[in-house]
């Protein structure tokens, strides 16, 4: 009788032997970098336990990187975060932490090139920043060099006023970091008006900023932003629910904006829900239904449902 072992044979030539006498698909090391820019892992297996990330997690990166790659790792990590392809943001941040630190300087330059696109948002680059400082511990030097200190300005100065204003005042602290301790860390140069008003409003407060604007003759834009910064201020202090929805559906207020007590309305809640990102709203669809917001045949459950069907919608949020 033929040996069993003989007949076992590759299904593509892209197979190779493994030590059990059969073939499996060779695995690269790209393969494995994205592995781990997906799910954290470069094993095939997604643990649900969130876990610490360091060196021993990311092997084929280091390997990629020695093996003069890198800046296909970075541009890897931005075709993940961009096409929203990772099951969290957290190992695209680790790993372009890592290529910002290598010794390739092209590899860095790349890196530090990419934060604005692999950090949309504050809380990613609070992220980002917070393992850098990981990744240093031990060593005498310092993260804030010239590189980082410039990936961060332009973070900042690389959108129009309105955008940084919702953005920081929307995700205002993370990983120990707030937005003041960036603009002190990274010697920030307004770019624009826009972003001269938020950065004063980050470091000195809206009372500063509406004395050093009350006088003053603005553009339409810049008159925009003042009143929105103005409507955030304001949200915080009111108890009227009535002028909570109205601050919401004037100005683009979200839930990070409000008040525990503003969330215990149901009308606020409608307010919310009319400019509400398909995200949110997947994250939030049991707290909507619990105070009421969706009951059967409501015209709010027909808006969601109208959502979530809407291809367009959907492949916005990736």
């Amino acid at each position: 009788m033929e040996d069993e072992e003989s007949r076992v044979q590759s299904l593509n030539e892209k197979q190779v032997p493994n030590s059990g006498s059969g073939y499996v698909w060779h695995v690269t090391n790209m393969n494995r970098l994205q592995r781990f820019l997906c799910f954290g892992s470069e094993g095939g297996t997604y643990c649900i336990k969130e876990q610490k990330l360091g060196f021993e997690n990311a092997e084929a990166l280091i390997r990629l990187i020695e093996e003069g790659r890198g800046c296909e790792v970075v541009q890897e990590i931005k075709t993940f975060s961009q096409e929203g392809r990772a099951a969290k943001q957290e190992p695209l941040l680790f790993a372009l932490a890592v290529c910002s630190q290598c010794s390739d300087a092209k590899t860095k330059q790349a890196a530090f090139k990419a934060v604005p696109e692999v950090c949309c948002i504050p809380t990613h680059l609070f992220t980002f920043i917070q393992f850098k400082k990981d990744l240093k511990e031990g060593m005498k030097c310092g993260i804030w060099g010239r590189a980082l200190r410039k990936a961060v300005a332009d973070w900042y100065n690389g959108k129009n006023g309105m955008a940084v204003a919702s953005a920081v005042t929307k995700y205002k602290q993370r990983s120990g970091w707030s937005h003041k301790d960036l603009l002190r860390l990274s010697h920030l140069k307004p770019a624009s008006e826009g972003i001269a008003i938020v950065t004063k409003y980050i470091t000195k407060g809206w009372k500063d900023v509406q004395e050093a604007y009350k006088d003053k003759a603005v553009s339409a834009e810049t008159e925009k932003l003042l009143k929105y910064l103005e409507a955030v201020e304001k949200v915080k202090r009111t108890k009227d629910e009535l002028e909570v929805t109205y601050l919401i559906e004037e100005y683009g207020l979200v839930r990070e904006h409000l008040l525990t007590n503003h969330l215990k309305s149901k009308e606020v809640w409608k307010a919310l829900l009319k400019e509400m990102s398909i995200s949110v709203l997947l994250r939030n669809l049991g707290k909507l239904t619990a105070n009421s917001v969706l009951e059967p045949r409501g015209s709010e459950v027909a808006t969601v449902c109208e959502r979530l069907r809407n291809e367009k919608l959907l492949k916005k949020v990736r």
